[in-house]
């Protein structure tokens, strides 16, 4: 791209041209070369290619070059095509298209450089919509060669001052030679959704001492309902339970308001007990009983006080089948509560953003559980980008009776938290008490993380861990190496996968 901008500015000021001599060749002007700069010409089509070696010969015809850029970008729908034509000593005119990838606008804007204004308009809102200010500076532009540095900043002052429209500037030709009109179209935005769906969390997942597992969740559906099929093969990441199972999940984003959603999940899931868990219940007869299969029902309903400040509550009624047969199942139900924010901030090339969340479950005998519980847990995460630069901080914390079941306790020791340990070897059983903190700061896909926390049982002690390393991402696909900091076992933990899904922040 920066090549295009190289050739386009040599061209421009080659001696045998001056800055306005676009301006000066007419049609009928005997074209003696046709040439493509920026793009390779042997990737057009041959038809295409004839075509422009066969302007050499032929008079200067405007409309016709405009039909040659239209058909080049619709053979190469990733770039634009812009053509500057250029007046020789002989009286004749050379013909140069050039070609570079959409995007990155500097061959056509050295080109329409070269255009006088001879309007420029804002369509799709009314005057009494757009600052005086605003529309005289607009108006300064009649006249003079296109200056895209003010364009541009018209452009943002435009989506600053009416945030209801989307803002496109678009370049036509005038009404003679050399004249360009300049037009902002705006759209307006639909109205915004104050709900979110429930975040997708599709993934595939490799870590040295869990091994691989996988998380597939669809969402199908459009602006207002989805529908999500959930497959989970060997999933290990987020529980202290290994779970194959599938479910579906449905959820509506407006029930007569924007305001107003529910949504209803059913999965069904077959754990499966490391011996390092197995052999932790033997030991601790406090622990919760293992179970075969673990089937759920979710329903909830969710209010948005703001786009960024939601409450959901509901139920969730979970059927726990004994490892064995004799042995009649157990219902763990439990009230659920969340209280959820999500605000973001875009200032040029940086953006910010902050996810919070606190979550109350409560198993109790008043809707027919066999298990009496109550959970707790918090979290918080905000990201920094500018540029190539991306920052992570990360909080958590949580409590949860003793009597709670299996997949309600806590872990640590993943693919995502106190990376560089194996949670089986923190935590074979899990915990009812966790806290954690992570940090991670990253340049172009490269970064390094400091994570720190601790799970464990009351009245037991608790142990904080730490560990740091190296992290590699490139779009969902992700690689760590971990090492463990406090320990005598300095021993890297490496793990690989593809985060798919709508995950929070993400890298």
């Amino acid at each position: 791209m920066r090549m295009i901008a190289l050739l386009v500015s040599l061209l421009a000021i080659g001696p045998q041209s001056a800055p306005d001599q676009r301006a000066v060749v007419p049609d009928g002007t005997t074209i003696s070369a046709a040439s493509v700069s920026g793009f390779d010409i042997d990737r057009l089509s041959p038809g295409l290619r004839h075509d422009i070696h066969a302007l050499v010969g032929t008079p200067l015809k405007q409309e016709r070059l405009d039909q040659l850029i239209a058909r080049i970008e619709e053979e190469r729908p990733r770039h634009v095509a812009a053509v500057r034509t250029v007046l020789d000593p002989d009286g004749r005119a050379r013909v140069v298209f050039m070609v570079g990838e959409r995007g990155d606008e500097t061959a056509r804007d050295n080109v329409n450089s070269r255009y006088i204004v001879e309007a420029a308009n804002i369509n799709g809102a009314a005057d009494d919509e757009i600052p005086k200010g605003l529309l005289d500076d607009l108006h300064a532009l009649v006249g003079k060669p296109l200056d895209s540095d003010q364009s541009d900043r018209l452009q943002e002052r435009l989506r600053d001052e009416l945030p209801r429209y989307d803002v496109r500037r678009r370049i036509y030709r005038g009404s003679e030679q050399g004249r360009i009109r300049v037009v902002f179209e705006l759209t307006r935005r639909g109205a915004p959704t104050w709900l979110r769906y429930e975040p997708l969390r599709a993934n595939v997942v490799f870590h040295s001492d869990q091994k691989w597992g996988s998380y597939l969740d669809l969402g199908i559906g459009g602006r207002d309902i989805r529908f999500t099929p959930i497959l989970a093969i060997a999933d290990g990441d987020d529980l202290v339970e290994e779970y194959t199972g599938w479910g579906l999940r449905f959820e509506t984003r407006r029930i007569g308001t924007r305001r107003l959603g529910a949504s209803l999940e059913w999965t069904s899931f077959d754990p499966d007990w490391r011996p390092r868990t197995v052999d932790a219940v033997a030991a601790d007869p406090s622990l919760p009983s293992l179970y075969d299969t673990r089937s759920t029902l979710t329903p909830l309903v969710k209010f948005a006080f703001t786009p960024e400040l939601t409450i959901a509550a509901g139920v969730g009624i979970s059927e726990l089948d004994p490892l064995a047969p004799a042995t009649s199942s157990q219902m763990a139900n439990a009230a659920i509560g969340v209280l959820d924010f999500d605000k973001r901030w875009d200032a040029g090339r940086a953006a910010q953003r902050l996810e919070s969340e606190f979550r109350v479950r409560s198993g109790t005998r008043t809707l027919e559980s066999d298990l009496a519980y109550k959970r707790y847990s918090a979290q918080a995460s905000y990201a920094y980008d500018y540029g190539h630069h991306h920052a992570v901080a990360t909080a958590m914390g949580g409590a949860a009776s003793s009597t709670a079941p299996f997949f309600e306790r806590f872990t640590l020791g993943d693919t995502r938290t106190l990376r560089g340990w194996d949670k089986y070897a923190i935590a074979p059983a899990g915990g009812s008490r966790m806290v954690y903190a992570s940090v991670e700061y990253g340049y172009s896909g490269v970064g390094v993380f400091l994570d720190m926390g601790s799970v464990w049982d009351q009245p037991s002690d608790r142990r904080f861990r730490v560990s740091t390393g190296l992290s590699f991402h490139a779009g969902p696909a992700f690689a760590t190496v971990g090492f463990p900091l406090n320990t005598d076992n300095l021993t890297a933990v490496f793990s690989m996968g593809l985060r798919i899904g709508e995950t929070k922040l993400r890298w």
